[in-house]
């Protein structure tokens, strides 16, 4: 029996600094008119603290979007294949200031901010799944999009942020 593979894709942003603001740290989207389907294939989030952090401080969360722009739209070569001899990701990826001009829908995730008092607070990883238990695996169509935002933070946090998809089409 052969089992069909698709084209495979992980994108890891470089630690970066949180904001005191609400931000869209990075942002994955299947462009309109791709022909393709993106299947998440997990979100995976670690940071660190480098100084106190506020108690007001809020979870990085992922959400459904669509009309996403701005940013920075990272280059193909800053996104790995789980071969070498794959096409390029039809998927785009943005970073820093990434825009909402349609909608901001629903949120699927919230993964906890550290918060404390002392440098270098001990760091986790958290795995965020993106099968649903006898359901199916959050999949985006042309034109969606999914969102890593905070709604608050602080300048102290460091962020440490990676998803990966395949691309069905």
């Amino acid at each position: 029996m052969t089992v069909k593979r698709f084209p495979g894709y992980v994108f890891s942003q470089a630690q970066h600094a949180g904001t005191v603001a609400a931000h869209n740290h990075l942002a994955l989207t299947n462009p309109a008119g791709s022909g393709k389907l993106i299947i998440a294939g997990g979100v995976f989030i670690s940071s660190v603290i480098v100084g106190d952090i506020v108690t007001t401080a809020e979870p990085m969360r992922g959400w459904f979007a669509t009309g996403v722009g701005g940013g920075t739209v990272e280059d193909v070569d800053a996104i790995g294949k789980v071969k070498s001899t794959l096409p390029d990701p039809a998927g785009v990826i943005r970073t820093d200031t990434v825009a909402i001009t349609g909608t901001l829908g629903a949120a699927w995730f919230n993964s906890p901010p550290l918060i404390g008092a002392s440098k270098g607070s001990a760091p986790f990883v958290h795995q965020i799944p993106t099968t649903i238990p006898g359901s199916d695996t959050i999949s985006l169509l042309p034109g969606e999009s999914i969102v890593l935002r905070t709604e608050a933070g602080d300048v102290d946090q460091r962020w440490n942020l990676s998803i990966a998809w395949v691309e069905v089409g």
